[in-house]
């Protein structure tokens, strides 16, 4: 009962600090372009750099947290919150409206007199301190984090690494920036013919086609978040590695960030040159630079635990020959979710002709699905009438909530320019996918998988409805950042977990997940409303 009102007690916590840093977030609006030196440009990068640290804090300090959450739930009694609370609803309600007078003198051609400059940081300070100390005093914030310095420290400095890296990249272009125009020049050079560059305006042209290749494309934010990734993952797995051996991977990964940020771009300019424009400028473009980074940092990884250089103890890891027993288990379980993310990668890197290639989503999923259908031939087939109600109820509010409702949608205009059997072929497979597919994918990587390894490595040991609520928090909440509406995601995936644990089956979350899909999809296509598919 006490770890229960505890965990009630963070999340309230948890909860008013991500909306007070979402209001401060949205009520301040810097002007285009603001200097760097002016104190408010700051705002976003410290709500940025505080989250990030609690998040590379809770990834290192993860073999610890049953002692972390122990500690801090003696202090929790201990402390009383409804007078915190009052002095920060306060002190917030005061930052809310100087943040407004300040907003609003940043805008203009003057700057803001010092008076309110200082009102502004006073403001913001306090109501930070206010919030820090609401669910714990301040003495014994210090306390923890002096008890796992080492680890608040990487965190510290990896989430600063990410948030400096991102501000350099839009003031440093000099640094690097003729580096990444030249070599971005010499790798066109090796199969392009008549590749122009203007060294003035950062210009790259192949057969018509131009690129300005901004601050932003010099690499920095790649180099940024590669740093930061090592440099939490050094210290996650320092007992699995050797030191200083293992300190190679920095410069071996910055190199390849950068000069696979090189080859992105030029990839970028040889499709706009040859296939399309469109395509290399709505698709390729934004998600190349994700696919950049993931390849780098699983790359990383497989370095570090294949070579006797870097990995502890003698000699290689052996490669297995084939998944069996608990390794096919783990695959059937991933691999569906796998096959669903790259082939939406690659299909909105084909953007503007993204729609057109949904179908390859539900073959991929598909396939892997029937690939691993033996995984899933033990699975209780019985489906709960209550989960299917419930799921029907997280629809209807995916409904009512959808923000897009009462505008034009581009899949509406898209759908009229298709002929009637070709859209009504689109529209059902798109119905496939999303009553079928996604929800079988989905629900086998968050419910069938993440939620039981979250609770013990040997996730198979552990019962389907096993509850745990740091596994229920975690699991919702990154369902919930998969979807655009992430705070509708993150309840859905709530919704889906509590029918897991109700019931002991997986198949009732993923009964429940078909049929929201499925009313969703029925009303946006009997009422038009395509911005809900």
């Amino acid at each position: 009962m006490q770890a229960s009102r505890s965990f009630a007690r963070t999340a309230g916590w948890l909860l008013l600090c991500a909306v007070e840093g979402l209001a401060a977030y949205w009520l301040f609006q810097p002007p285009a372009g603001a200097s760097m030196w002016r104190p408010a440009f700051h705002l976003r990068e410290l709500i940025w750099w505080i989250g990030l640290s609690a998040v590379a804090f809770a990834v290192l300090a993860w073999q610890q947290r049953a002692e972390v959450m122990a500690q801090w739930r003696d202090e929790q009694a201990r402390h009383d919150w409804r007078p915190a609370l009052a002095i920060n609803l306060a002190l917030f309600a005061g930052l809310a409206l100087v943040t407004l007078a300040y907003t609003s003198q940043a805008t203009s051609p003057s700057p803001p007199p010092l008076w309110l400059i200082g009102a502004f940081l006073l403001t913001l300070a306090a109501t930070g301190v206010s919030l820090l100390r609401l669910d714990l005093p301040i003495a014994a914030l210090l306390g923890l984090l002096v008890r796992y310095r080492g680890q608040a420290a990487i965190a510290a400095v990896a989430a600063a690494a990410v948030v400096l890296f991102g501000m350099t990249a839009f003031d440093g272009w000099q640094v690097m920036a003729e580096a990444t125009l030249w070599l971005t020049k010499g790798i066109l050079d090796l199969y392009e013919t008549g590749v122009a560059i203007d060294t003035t305006d950062k210009l790259l042209t192949v057969n018509g086609f131009t690129v300005q290749i901004l601050s932003s494309c010099s690499g920095y934010e790649g180099i940024g978040l590669v740093t930061a990734f090592l440099s939490v993952y050094l210290w996650a797995f320092r007992n699995q590695l050797r030191f200083p051996h293992a300190l190679i991977l920095f410069p071996i990964g910055l190199a390849a960030i950068w000069l696979l940020n090189a080859v992105r771009i030029a990839a970028l300019i040889s499709i706009g040159a040859h296939v399309s424009p469109a395509v290399a400028v709505r698709g390729f473009h934004s998600q190349a630079g994700w696919i950049t980074f993931l390849l780098v940092t699983i790359g990383m990884m497989a370095l570090a635990h294949r070579s006797a250089f870097i990995r502890a103890g003698q000699g290689r890891a052996p490669i297995a020959a084939g998944a069996t027993g608990n390794d096919r288990a783990i695959l059937g379980y991933l691999a569906p979710f796998i096959a669903l993310m790259l082939a939406s990668v690659l299909i909105q890197a084909s953007a503007p002709y993204d729609r057109a290639l949904y179908p390859l989503k539900v073959v991929a999923v598909g396939a892997v699905l029937w690939a691993y259908r033996d995984v899933y031939a033990t699975f209780a087939r019985s489906v709960s009438p209550i989960s299917v109600l419930a799921g029907l109820a997280v629809g209807a509010a995916w409904i009512a909530t959808d923000p897009g409702r009462a505008g034009e949608n581009d899949l509406g205009t898209w759908l009229a320019a298709q002929a009637p059997a070709a859209a009504g072929l689109w529209l059902a497979v798109r119905v496939i996918g999303a009553t079928v597919m996604v929800p079988a994918a989905e629900e086998l990587a968050f419910r069938g998988f993440l939620h039981r390894w979250l609770i013990s490595r040997n996730f198979q040991s552990i019962a389907v409805g096993h509850v745990s609520v740091l596994a229920l928090v975690v699991t919702s909440l990154l369902f919930g950042l998969m979807h655009e509406r992430w705070v509708a995601g993150t309840l859905s995936g709530a919704v889906f977990a509590l029918l897991m644990y109700r019931t002991n089956r997986l198949s009732d979350p993923i009964a429940a997940h078909v049929a929201a899909n499925a009313a969703i999809c029925a009303w946006a296509i009997a009422f038009g409303q395509w911005s809900l598919l």
